[in-house]
């Protein structure tokens, strides 16, 4: 098939983040399933009319994510469309109102409703995820008797596809040195809780060091939260902000570290986001300890390849780390099994089985006209209309 992949992050400084990240895997699993792939994003100039309608004439599939599906969808040509809802965003700029206003939220409904009409086909992270998304479909009327009809698990409508990891990377270096990695920062975290824990936990282990690192695309998400941390660190020679590694060089970049910290608070974003961050740090070797979370939470235990704190209290992380640190070793063996389980291939099996066979779901148009006194006999007698 003649796929067109439609990526909303840019590609071309090779410093994707976790959406980028996903549509490069997507091209590739999809090249070796010997489909002819176009991969467009934001920093080649493709989302214009011209360039949309072109090359969805020249394709059999396409795959959009985030807002330019609005482009696609009112440029593109009418073709079997997967709409990659892997990434709730409506939910996670829920946390943008105070510093935006509801413009966002705005949009982000209108984009996502347009989606939900549009789209053949839909991928999600994670079991929660499909739920919501299911109920978001039935408002929409996409769940509807004649999609029920075809399929009573509407597997066929909206599947799980959660994030993936590529194949283990052999000669890991070993850390002698206690350094903690957090990562990017975005507005639904909490950086100063994983700075208040380091801190603690570095009384019994003076060496340990934690690194933020900056995103590659900040314009694209506010950096409230960024901006508390770096005020708060200041004058903390154990902490560290970083620029984002590139893709190709992120395995060299996690070597430098012997852990993995996520810090955020409870909400309604941490029930249904995947952390996809930490797909890729397990993929690197890293422990991860975390606040609990929905879908990671079952990775980290069903892998043993890190620990969950339940409180948001940063002697609870403090405590975690350097339990994590005794035990390093064998969440490390946990991460490595994790790894040749949760291959891109293996996940990404839905949308592989789609583009091979694509389609233009018939219960997009549900008639709304009840059915006339002959069709009901007709079903009553078990006839078809």
């Amino acid at each position: 098939m003649r796929v067109m992949l439609v990526c909303p992050e840019p590609l071309g400084h090779r410093q994707p983040a976790g959406i980028g990240i996903r549509f490069l895997e997507m091209e590739r699993v999809l090249r070796a399933e010997g489909h002819e792939v176009r991969l467009l994003s934001r920093d080649d100039g493709a989302f214009v009319p011209e360039t949309l309608l072109r090359v969805s004439g020249e394709s059999d599939v396409a795959v959009v994510q985030g807002h330019v599906a609005n482009d696609f969808f009112a440029h593109a040509r009418p073709i079997p469309t997967v709409v990659d809802l892997y990434d709730p965003f409506i939910i996670e700029n829920l946390h943008y109102f105070a510093a935006r206003g509801g413009e966002v939220y705005a949009h982000d409904h209108a984009t996502l409703m347009n989606s939900l009409l549009r789209g053949d086909f839909f991928l999600c992270a994670s079991a929660a995820q499909r739920h919501f998304y299911l109920g978001a479909l039935l408002a929409a009327g996409r769940v509807n008797p004649l999609a029920f009809e075809r399929d009573p698990t509407l597997a066929s409508l909206i599947a799980i596809a959660p994030f993936g990891v590529p194949p283990a990377r052999e000669g890991q270096a070993r850390v002698p040195v206690p350094h903690v990695l957090f990562g990017g920062i975005y507005d639904w975290y909490d950086p100063l809780v994983a700075i208040d824990a380091v801190k603690l936990a570095r009384a019994s282990v003076p060496s340990m060091t934690l690194t933020f690192t900056t995103h590659p695309n900040p314009e694209l998400t506010p950096q409230g939260k960024l901006a508390a941390a770096m005020k708060a660190a200041k004058g903390l020679d154990f902490v560290r902000f970083e620029p984002w590694a590139p893709y190709a060089q992120r395995g060299a970049f996690y070597d430098r570290f012997a852990l993995a910290l996520l810090t955020f608070p409870q909400s309604i974003e941490t029930d249904l986001s995947m952390r996809t961050r930490v797909y890729d740090y397990l993929w690197g070797g890293l422990p991860v300890v975390t606040s609990s979370a929905p879908g990671t939470d079952e990775l980290l235990a069903q892998y043993g390849a890190g620990l969950i704190v339940d409180s948001e209290s940063p002697q609870a992380f403090a405590h975690a780390l350097l339990s994590a640190l005794n035990d390093r070793e064998r969440l490390r063996a946990g991460a490595e099994r994790f790894v040749e389980e949760q291959q891109w291939e293996r996940v990404l099996r839905p949308l592989a089985e789609f583009v091979r066979a694509p389609r233009i779901d018939a219960a997009k148009e549900m008639p709304d006209r009840p059915p006339s006194i002959l069709e009901r006999i007709k079903r009553r007698i078990g006839g078809r209309a």
